[in-house]
């Protein structure tokens, strides 16, 4: 590690389980052209059985494990990570999104402007299934590779970057925020803030490839979205 320095974008990682799940990632993370500059910001249901491997860590900025015991909110995980993350850029990813090695360095140049939130473009991580491809265009389509950079309406969930100060602005609410970031995107358009999709910014999805499975994620994701929507709805 190198704490010579502050960081200058954490990244928020969720494990349900252990490190092994997120060791792909990781490994993506690590070869990224700034990696000095990142905090690596693990949340995990216990450290103890986390089972970290410290040494895959050491070339970062620096590392911490935050512990929230048994996860059944992804939203609530990444909203207790980014409240102990340092950096002024939080950028969120998956254990099966993988990013390219300029992906970071894109995503904290484009933070040089006043975005309130940045976005990657998107690839497909494994584009040999039809089901894959269908999840993918679904989910990501607007900013599938080669989306051209610029202003957007919305940005990919779980896979974006924000600058830290304007989500902790969310308090209590952030984590009901975070569970369709699409709904938080709009939000913070109509309060005056611009978001962008940069170009230079990429990573690679890994789609569910199994139609029984598909269709109960696209199910549940329809359930979030539309009750998230319709939180401030008048009656």
């Amino acid at each position: 590690m190198n704490d010579s320095f502050n960081p200058e974008m954490s990244v928020v990682l969720v494990t349900p389980d252990d490190y092994e799940t997120i060791r792909k990632t990781i490994k993506h993370l690590q070869a990224q052209t700034v990696r000095e500059k990142l905090e690596i910001v693990i949340v995990a249901p216990s450290e103890k059985t986390l089972n970290l491997n410290e040494s895959e860590l050491q070339e970062f900025s620096r590392f911490r494990v935050v512990e929230v015991g048994e996860i059944n909110s992804h939203a609530r995980a990444r909203a207790i990570g980014i409240r102990h993350a340092t950096a002024p850029i939080v950028a969120l990813t998956e254990d099966h999104s993988y990013p390219d090695p300029s992906w970071a360095e894109a995503l904290i140049r484009a933070h040089e402007k006043p975005w309130a939130a940045v976005g990657p473009v998107m690839r497909n991580a494994n584009p040999q299934c039809a089901i894959s491809c269908a999840n993918l265009l679904i989910e990501y389509g607007p900013w599938l590779d080669p989306a051209p950079s610029g202003k957007a309406s919305h940005l990919p969930g779980h896979n974006s970057s924000y600058k830290r100060e304007i989500l902790l602005g969310y308090g209590p609410e952030l984590e009901s925020m975070l569970e369709s970031e699409s709904i938080m995107h709009w939000d913070l358009r109509s309060r005056g803030f611009e978001i962008y999709l940069e170009q230079a910014a990429k990573t690679n999805h890994m789609n569910i490839s199994l139609l029984s499975s598909w269709t109960v994620v696209q199910f549940l994701n329809g359930r979030v979205f539309a009750s998230a929507r319709s939180k401030n709805w008048s009656p």
